[in-house]
């Protein structure tokens, strides 16, 4: 296997990725990563910040910076439910709602963007196949021996 043309395919994926999204939601201010946030909480409106974590299967730090973002932005709100404190529950604002199926375009647009030209028997399989990696459950085991291999380099 090629493992540099394998990473730099995926790096080429990610990088134009981002610059379309960024590109098309330049008239509401958002990043990548805020388009992101939003088109989880479409689908997980009222949920609480751990909660948004996992379905995104991203780090507490980066949501809660997106969350700031887009609660400033006008995008997000933050209520407590009955008399419990401890928990914030995250809500769309009727600003973002408006913006959903816009939003939801610009996805389902890149997405036919990158597999133009595939056929539908290449393209099932791709896709599962991506999916699966995705996913892997592993990923945490990996992550961590590679950030100790780096720390360990003279």
């Amino acid at each position: 296997m090629d493992y540099l043309k394998a990473g730099h395919d995926f790096s080429v994926i990610n990088q134009r990725s981002q610059a379309y999204v960024v590109e098309a939601c330049r008239p509401w201010n958002l990043s990548y990563s805020e388009h992101v946030t939003l088109l989880s909480l479409y689908s997980h409106d009222g949920c609480r910040q751990n909660e948004l974590c996992q379905v995104m299967q991203a780090d507490k730090a980066l949501v809660a910076r997106n969350l700031k973002t887009l609660e400033a932005k006008g995008f997000v709100s933050r209520r407590q439910q009955g008399t419990d404190r401890r928990y914030k529950y995250l809500y769309l604002t009727p600003k973002a709602r408006e913006l959903q199926d816009t939003m939801e375009e610009i996805l389902r647009k890149w997405v036919d963007v990158l597999i133009q030209g595939v056929d539908e028997v290449t393209l099932g399989p791709a896709l599962q196949l991506m999916h699966q990696v995705a996913t892997q459950k592993r990923w945490v085991k990996v992550l961590l021996p590679l950030s100790i291999e780096q720390s360990m380099k003279p």
